[in-house]
């Protein structure tokens, strides 16, 4: 191999370099996963019951179902949030008195849509890893009378 074509490769292998998404897009979670966590959490909640489910979820959620910016929340009916594995000091609030930076009720949104085939939802949260509003989808699936969730950031 020649000299030039050693500079090419390594030019090509820079550039590629260059055009690679940021390090921090690499930490964030995927539709896939967020999905796959609600599959999880749904199947630890029939195994192990609300309460114990509800539990762990909240107190012991690593790596399950708490991983990089992707976590596990469960709301029901009148009760609101039983269990969010980021921060406990939602619990209680209702999905209808949730709303976005942008006036948007989603989880008024999220309690109607949700469905046992599961739904993506729209709307701007903190992103606990990075501690700004950001953009979130939300897949919900209806199980029991609760809502299972687990968001992704948009970039």
């Amino acid at each position: 191999m020649t000299t030039i074509h050693r500079l090419r490769g390594l030019a090509a292998a820079l550039l590629l370099t260059l055009a690679a998404p940021a390090a921090a897009d690499d930490n964030r979670g995927t539709a896939k996963e967020a999905q796959d966590m609600v599959a999880r959490a749904i199947a630890y909640y029939d195994e192990m019951g609300a309460e114990a489910a509800f539990a762990k979820f909240n107190t012991d959620p690593a790596p399950e179902f708490l991983d990089r910016d992707l976590y596990i929340f469960v709301g029901g009916g009148d009760q609101g949030l039983v269990a969010h594995a980021v921060d406990q000091s939602l619990l209680g609030v209702k999905y209808s008195s949730v709303v976005d930076a942008d006036g948007k009720r989603f989880g008024e949104e999220m309690r109607e849509a949700a469905t046992l085939d599961g739904v993506w939802i729209d709307y701007k949260f903190r992103n606990p890893a990075t501690g700004e509003i950001e953009p979130k989808c939300t897949w919900a699936v209806l199980r029991d009378g609760y809502i299972f969730g687990v968001g992704i950031y948009k970039p």
